[in-house]
């Protein structure tokens, strides 16, 4: 993940204007900001200003700032106070739209991840998302579409969620080698050891061939002393 993701809730009268009704999401609408704001600055002008616009979400190149819950509304669809989109779409907002440029493109793969990790969350499929203009007419995603690569990022959003979904392969447990030696050679194992031609460790491993070499010449070198 290329992001952080931090929660700025809106509180008190900031939460009342933006989002007055609890909700039940079932599609998420993406959206550009038409602006280069960082998401930080796109979250704070939302906060404070007064109108009743506003949306779940906002990402820039290094994080995903979520300011209203995904069970509350908001409005950011267009399509009115009781429309589909207001009433149970999550908005996501990528910044950096107006100018493009290296900013906006690890926004926009920053949102595709997020997004894609939603769609997971809920056990939703590409049907769920949806474009602002899908709502109220609006050309928005404006970049997205002006460059005419919905069809693109909505391939590469089902791309990514594929392979959060793929199960992650179980690795075999390697045992740790133990350092009893089998009952049937045990008495040779500990003369081994005693006698210096062994170190007392991993009995049940093979010998390699310069192994045998320094065992073999401690041996010759103990019949010589003789």
């Amino acid at each position: 993940m290329a992001y952080k993701i931090v929660n700025k809730y809106l509180t008190g009268a900031a939460l009342r204007l933006k989002s007055p009704y609890t909700m039940d999401p079932q599609y998420i609408t993406i959206h550009n900001t038409a602006n280069d704001a960082p998401a930080s600055n796109e979250i704070a002008y939302m906060t404070r200003n007064s109108s009743q616009v506003g949306y779940h979400v906002a990402i820039d190149d290094v994080e995903a700032i979520q300011a209203i819950p995904f069970n509350r509304n908001a409005f950011h669809a267009g399509d009115g106070k009781d429309g589909t989109g207001n009433r149970k779409s999550i908005g996501i907002e990528i910044c950096y739209s107006k100018s493009g440029g290296p900013r906006y493109v690890a926004a926009e793969e920053n949102a595709i991840e997020y997004v894609a990790h939603v769609l997971h969350q809920y056990g939703w499929g590409m049907d769920r998302v949806k474009w602002h203009r899908d709502w109220s007419g609006k050309n928005c995603p404006h970049r997205i579409l002006d460059e005419g690569r919905a069809a693109s990022v909505r391939n590469r959003i089902a791309a990514k969620l594929a392979e959060i979904k793929k199960p992650v392969k179980e690795v075999a447990a390697v045992s740790k080698p133990t350092n009893t030696p089998s009952e049937s050679h045990r008495i040779g194992w500990e003369w081994a050891e005693k006698k210096g031609y062994m170190n007392g460790e991993r009995p049940k491993e093979g010998l390699t061939r310069e192994q045998f070499a320094s065992v073999m010449m401690k041996i010759v070198t103990d019949l010589e002393k003789k």
